[in-house]
């Protein structure tokens, strides 16, 4: 049985595994609807949503930098858009911890309501500096709809496993 005092040893490379896992599996979704909607895959988001029940906001904050840093640099090419969106998902994850973490049925609208928030931030950090210049339309029917159904799909699989990687009772 794996002790709650061990998570924060592997917490930070399986959260860097689910973000390569991320980047992947959005690609593969990409070539399997012929680019015609963009799915994006978050098991990062809800790995990091199971990570605060149980490690502390300052290790959680720190490691969702340097993973949205990583992120930028891998995915991106510019800094700055998932540097700030990852640390500010983590941030409202502990903000609303007393409602979010009741239960799977809150946890799994808390997991919309992130992704909701992730893409419309990162998407207005783009569109800020001018790096993306998106129709409201596209953005909702063919982004933000098909994001949140697989996120949902994905929740459903993953849910249970990550809360027996992370020792959540």
């Amino acid at each position: 049985m794996v002790k709650k005092d061990t998570v924060k040893y592997y917490a930070a490379p399986t959260f860097f595994i689910l973000m390569l896992l991320d980047g992947q599996f959005t690609r593969l979704l990409e070539n399997w609807s012929r680019n015609y909607y963009i799915a994006n895959a978050h098991l990062l988001l809800l790995g990091l949503m199971c990570g605060c029940m149980v490690l502390s906001k300052r290790y959680m904050l720190i490691t969702s930098v340097v993973l949205g840093m990583l992120f930028d640099m891998y995915y991106v090419g510019v800094l700055g858009i998932y540097m700030v969106a990852l640390p500010l998902s983590v941030w409202l994850m502990y903000a609303l911890a007393d409602t979010l973490y009741r239960n799977v049925f809150t946890m799994f609208f808390g997991m919309i309501i992130f992704v909701t928030l992730f893409e419309l931030v990162t998407l207005s950090i783009q569109m800020l500096f001018k790096l993306a210049d998106v129709s409201d339309t596209f953005f909702i029917s063919r982004f933000l709809g098909p994001t949140l159904l697989i996120n949902m799909l994905l929740f459903i699989i993953f849910i249970f496993p990550f809360k027996k990687l992370f020792v959540i009772e």
